[in-house]
C-alpha cells in the first residue's frame, strides 16, 4: 500500500502575515510624502498648464480681475494677429496645446487601467516567505499628436512587446477610449509604435470636386508653377486627415478593386476629371475601355482620345498601346529612365472599367490569348515610356485578375470578404487597419490606398462627380484640335475609322 503523501513534503498551509502596529503620526506623514510626490510628478510632467495657472493667479493677485480682462484680451487680439500673419505656426501651437489637454484630460486618466485589462502591462511576480506580489510596469507615452480628426500617440513598447500585440488589442483600446476607430502603425524607430484613435470621420460625407479653374488649380496650395496639372499626384478626393488625396498616374499603373456600388466609377472619373486640364493642354491622351458598352463612361467621351466598348475594338486598342510603348522605349533607350509627357509625345493614360471582362469572361479563345499578352506588357513595361493602366476590378483573386501585383497603387473600395483586403493591398494590411470589408454601404468613394514605398494604408475617399460635372468637364477638357491622332500613327496602320477611335 502507498503511503499518504509518500516521499513528498507536507505542503505549506497559507496563513496571513503578522499585523504590524504603526503610530497614527507615521501614517499621517507617510500619506502626505505620497500626495507630495504624487504632485511632485504631475509638476514635472505638465509644466504648460501649470504655468498659465500660476500666472493667471498672479495676475489675479497683483491687478485684480480688471487687470486680468485686459491680459485676456491681449492674449486674444495676439492671438488673432498671430493667425492672420503666419497661419501654419499658430496652427502647430493650437494643436499642441489641444494635444497636451488632451494627453491630461483622457489618457493619462484611463492608461494605466487600460493598460492592465488589455494586458499590454506587464506584471512581473515578487515573492517573499510570506506571500506573492506582483510589481507593474506600463508603456510610456513619449509623444501625442492631435489634431480635429484624431489623436496619435507614440508609445515605448515594453521588453518582449512586437506592434503585432497591440495591434491585436486595436479593437479593444478604441471601446477604452471611445475613438471611432483605433489603429496601430510601427513606428520608424524600433520599440515604438503610433497609436491612432479617430474622434471624428473627416469622410462622413459626400467629397466635393477639387477646383481646376481656381488661383490654385493643382491643388498644392500654393501658387501654381504654369503646369496645367502635377501628374505625380492628382487631387482626386481627401485624406482621412483632411489633406488632399492624390493619386500619381505619371509612372504609375493603379488598380481600384471594390464590390458593386462600391465607389469604383468615383475614383475613376475623378482621376479623369483630374486629368483634364492636361488632356485640354494635349499632353495627356485618355484611351478609354468600357467592356460595358459604354454604359459608365460614355459621358466624358468628349475627352477620350481613343474610346472601346467591345472586346474585338479594345483588343486592338491595347495593341495599338504596346506599339507605342515599344516605339517610345526604343527612341528613351539610354537618353532618359522616365518618359515627360510633351505636346508632340503626351502620356497615354489607359483606362479599362471592367478588367474581368478582359481576363476571365471572354470566351473567344484566341482574342482571351491576344488581351492576355498585352494587358501584361503593358503593366511591366508601360510606366517608363508613358503608357499607364487605370484598371478597376470587382473581383480580385488571381483565377480572376493573375496580374494584379504589377499594378503599383492598389485601391481598396468596400470589400464583401475580409480575405479580399490583403488580396489587394497585400498580406497584413487589413490587420494594418485597412477594413475594408468594414466599409458601409451608404459611403461609396471610401476605402484605402497603398503604393508602393507606403508602410502602411491610408483611409481615403474619392470626389464625387455627378452627371452635370462629367458632361460640363467634357466639354470644357476636350483634347486640341488636331492630336487626335499623329502621322508616326498612321505610318503604323491606324485609321480613323478603326472602332473605337474618338469622333
Amino acid at each position: 500500500m502507498s503511503r499518504i503523501n509518500g516521499d513528498r513534503g507536507i505542503p505549506r498551509i497559507p496563513s496571513r502575515a503578522d499585523t504590524v502596529r504603526v503610530p497614527l503620526w507615521m501614517l499621517l506623514v507617510g500619506l502626505a510624502g505620497k500626495i507630495c510626490a504624487h504632485v511632485l510628478v504631475f509638476l514635472v510632467r505638465h509644466p504648460v498648464p501649470v504655468g498659465l495657472l500660476l500666472a493667471v493667479l498672479v495676475v489675479r493677485q497683483r491687478f485684480g480681475l480688471a487687470g486680468l480682462g485686459l491680459g485676456v484680451a491681449g492674449l486674444v487680439l495676439v492671438a488673432v494677429l498671430w493667425r492672420l500673419a503666419h497661419r501654419r505656426s499658430f496652427g502647430w501651437l493650437v494643436r499642441w496645446v489641444w494635444g497636451r489637454w488632451r494627453l491630461l484630460v483622457v489618457y493619462r486618466w484611463r492608461w494605466r487601467p487600460v493598460m492592465v485589462h488589455t494586458g499590454l502591462a506587464i506584471r512581473m511576480p515578487t515573492s517573499n516567505a510570506e506571500r506573492v506580489s506582483f510589481a507593474e510596469t506600463f508603456p510610456r507615452i513619449r509623444q501625442v499628436r492631435c489634431d480635429r480628426w484624431a489623436d496619435r500617440l507614440r508609445v515605448e513598447l515594453l521588453y518582449g512587446q512586437t506592434p503585432e500585440q497591440w495591434a491585436e488589442q486595436a479593437e479593444a483600446l478604441r471601446h477604452a477610449f471611445r475613438a471611432r476607430a483605433c489603429r496601430v502603425r510601427p513606428d520608424r524607430k524600433v520599440g515604438f509604435v503610433w497609436v491612432e484613435f479617430t474622434r471624428r470621420d473627416s469622410l462622413a460625407g459626400p467629397v466635393p470636386p477639387v477646383d481646376l479653374d481656381g488661383p490654385d488649380a493643382d491643388g498644392d496650395g500654393g501658387d501654381d508653377d504654369g503646369s496645367p496639372v502635377d501628374l505625380s499626384g492628382l487631387p482626386v478626393g481627401r485624406r482621412e486627415d483632411g489633406d488632399l488625396w492624390r493619386l500619381p498616374v505619371r509612372g504609375a499603373h493603379v488598380l481600384v478593386a471594390g464590390a458593386t456600388g462600391s465607389g469604383k466609377g468615383s475614383v475613376i472619373w475623378s482621376t479623369i476629371r483630374g486629368l483634364g486640364p492636361a488632356v485640354r493642354a494635349g499632353l495627356v491622351e485618355l484611351w478609354v475601355c468600357d467592356p460595358k458598352g459604354g454604359m459608365e463612361l460614355a459621358f466624358g467621351q468628349g475627352m477620350f482620345t481613343r474610346f472601346a466598348t467591345d472586346t474585338d475594338s479594345i483588343a486592338v486598342l491595347l495593341d495599338n498601346a504596346v506599339s507605342v510603348m515599344r516605339k517610345r522605349a526604343a527612341r528613351l533607350r539610354g537618353v532618359a529612365r522616365l518618359h515627360t509627357p510633351t505636346v508632340g509625345e503626351p502620356l497615354i493614360v489607359v483606362i479599362v472599367d471592367e478588367l474581368a471582362s478582359l481576363t476571365a469572361y471572354v470566351t473567344d479563345r484566341e482574342l482571351k490569348k491576344q488581351l492576355a499578352a498585352s494587358l501584361p506588357l503593358l503593366l511591366s513595361q508601360g510606366r517608363a515610356p508613358g503608357v499607364v493602366v487605370v484598371g478597376a476590378v470587382q473581383d480580385p483573386r488571381k483565377e480572376v485578375l493573375p496580374f494584379r501585383d504589377l499594378f503599383p497603387v492598389r485601391v481598396a473600395l468596400r470589400m464583401t470578404d475580409a480575405d479580399q483586403v490583403d488580396l489587394v493591398l497585400g498580406d497584413g494590411a487589413r490587420e494594418r487597419g485597412a477594413v475594408a470589408d468594414a466599409i458601409p454601404d451608404d459611403m461609396p468613394g471610401v476605402g484605402y490606398v497603398l503604393a508602393d514605398g507606403q508602410a502602411d494604408p491610408v483611409r481615403v475617399r474619392a470626389c464625387w462627380v455627378d452627371d452635370a460635372e462629367i458632361a460640363w468637364m467634357a466639354q470644357r477638357f476636350a483634347p486640341p484640335a488636331g492630336e487626335v491622332f499623329t502621322l508616326d500613327d498612321l505610318a503604323q496602320g491606324w485609321t480613323p475609322d478603326v472602332d473605337g477611335w474618338a469622333a
